[in-house]
């Protein structure tokens, strides 16, 4: 890639992170997350996470802590929620392509850069306003100081390792310590040096730097909390949820083979190229970056519990392979089947307006916005950009243009497509009603408070404590389908298209 091609790839992707910093907060995790954090403002009580009367014991404090400090620094408001996730993305990025460029010469640290944020499900997890960001961030930094310290057994590396480790302890539990001294045991094994492995462990200073990062807050937790809470916090929450099915959230085992094209289109092909090509027996980068991924990628297959974004703890690698295939492939132009490859994928986009406006005629459904479909169906602008992407791409193959640098235009058009289009849409369709009733609850002293329904963006939006049930004296927000359900007497104060707010009445009226 030449260095202006480069230069206005990279301008035109930070000119991408604008609307999705300004972008609407989601339910139920970002809306959690978000009211958490208010609250502990509110509360001017910073150890004991809650979300109105309720304890919110699924993820450790710090994540709520950096929040915290960032909505007061910059408002309650979606840019103070995302900015510190995009903060911890831009040094899991470059920490990952400065490692990637030391370790082997050939490549360039601007475009793992740009493959990086151009990876659909790291551009959208490195915004959203919940503990993921953070986490990848330090489990990258975790294997990046254990990789250093297998090399040179400096303990400076294995102390640096010891505060990610801790850090991301208190972001979000065990399964930090658990990913990575697994990950790190499987590689020195496959390079036949486990005997670094135990004089790790066996080394007391990093246990000490842990130790002494953890206890203070895990301290608080026991003496404030009984032991159920704490068992929960930290081993229901991360491995109950490879034993058991939290939320629904459950999937056959072949559930992240379909995940993963989505997450790291359109380099999908090239990822498989690249990791297949790989020289595992001879390069110890390929077979480190090989047991990371293929490690995320089976134990999750196996969990109960599947969400898409658990697989991210295995993307790093899988930038790394893409650009490993992209230097061997510099300078051939574009293959029939890459050409078909990209076309299917434009094409799908092209298609997906129409195909929900359609799914939303044949199928009632209360938990998107029909309005919101129909715009979006009739929205030209979005039809001319992938019209135009897709006339490139064509030109491109018959001129037999550099393929990588097809592939890399239309990675970057996907990501203009999806912050500028695809998640604004996404945002008004499942949580527009809910911001402006949200915004409008916001005016007076009363609660607010939600009725078989779990929108705590609500109660951000609102600046209120969240409370659940058909509390007296609150603004209640509802689903036009769940008022057959209210067994008081209630009035309607506001509705947006699904949602609505209502009121009990009381016995004076």
């Amino acid at each position: 890639m030449t260095g202006l091609f480069r230069n206005i790839a990279l301008l035109l992707l930070f000119i991408c992170f604008i609307p999705i910093l300004f972008l609407g907060i989601f339910d139920l995790d970002e809306g959690a997350f978000a009211a958490t954090s208010l609250q502990m403002l509110m509360d001017k009580q910073y150890f004991i996470p809650t979300i109105g009367d309720d304890l919110r014991l699924e993820k450790p404090i710090m994540s709520y802590w950096i929040q915290t400090i960032s909505i007061s620094i910059f408002g309650a408001n979606e840019f103070g929620l995302r900015f510190p996730s995009l903060i911890a993305a831009l040094i899991w990025a470059t920490s990952i392509a400065a490692f990637i460029k030391e370790q082997d010469r050939t490549i360039k640290g601007t475009n793992i850069f740009l493959i990086f944020f151009t990876l659909p499900g790291i551009f959208l997890i490195s915004f959203a306003a919940t503990a993921d960001a953070f986490l990848n961030t330090l489990i990258s930094l975790t294997f990046i100081s254990f990789y250093k310290y297998s090399e040179t057994e400096k303990a400076s590396h294995l102390n640096n390792a010891a505060i990610f480790i801790g850090i991301g302890f208190l972001v979000k539990g065990l399964i930090i310590v658990f990913l990575t001294g697994i990950i790190f045991f499987l590689y020195l094994l496959f390079i036949g040096k486990l005997k670094i492995f135990f004089k790790a462990i066996m080394s007391y200073k990093p246990w000490a730097i842990f130790f002494l990062i953890i206890i203070p807050w895990t301290a608080v937790i026991l003496l404030r909390l009984d032991f159920d809470a704490f068992v929960y916090l930290f081993f229901g929450q991360s491995f109950g949820r490879f034993s058991n099915t939290f939320e629904s959230h459950t999937g056959p085992i072949y559930y992240y083979l379909i995940m993963l094209p989505f997450l790291i289109l359109p380099f999908f092909t090239d990822f498989l190229k690249g990791f297949f090509s790989s020289k595992f027996k001879s390069n110890k980068l390929d077979m480190f970056f090989g047991i990371w991924f293929l490690f995320v990628l089976i134990f999750f297959s196996f969990s109960n519990t599947k969400l898409p974004h658990y697989l991210i703890y295995g993307l790093a690698p899988a930038v790394y392979f893409i650009e490993r295939y992209h230097i061997n492939a510099a300078g051939k132009s574009l293959s029939l089947f890459a050409f078909i490859f990209q076309i299917l994928i434009w094409s799908f986009l092209l298609v997906l307006p129409f195909y929900l406006s359609y799914l939303t005629e044949v199928m009632q459904t209360y938990e998107v916005s029909l309005n919101a479909i129909k715009s979006f169906a009739n929205d030209l602008s979005y039809q001319i950009l992938i019209g135009i992407t897709l006339f490139c791409i064509s030109i491109c193959f018959f001129l037999k243009y550099d393929n990588v640098k097809v592939k890399k235009f239309s990675a970057l058009a996907f990501i203009v497509i999806l912050s500028f289009k695809i998640a604004p849409f996404l945002h008004s369709a499942t949580q527009g009603d809910i911001k402006e009733l949200g915004l409008y609850a916001r005016a007076g002293d009363k609660q607010v408070s939600m009725y078989k329904v779990n929108k705590p963006s609500y109660a951000f939006y609102a600046q209120k404590k969240s409370f659940r049930g058909l509390r007296s004296n609150s603004l209640i927000l509802t689903r036009k389908d769940k008022l057959e359900l209210v067994d008081q007497p209630f009035e309607v104060v506001r509705e947006s298209e699904n949602y609505l707010i209502i009121e009990i009445k009381s016995d004076e009226n």
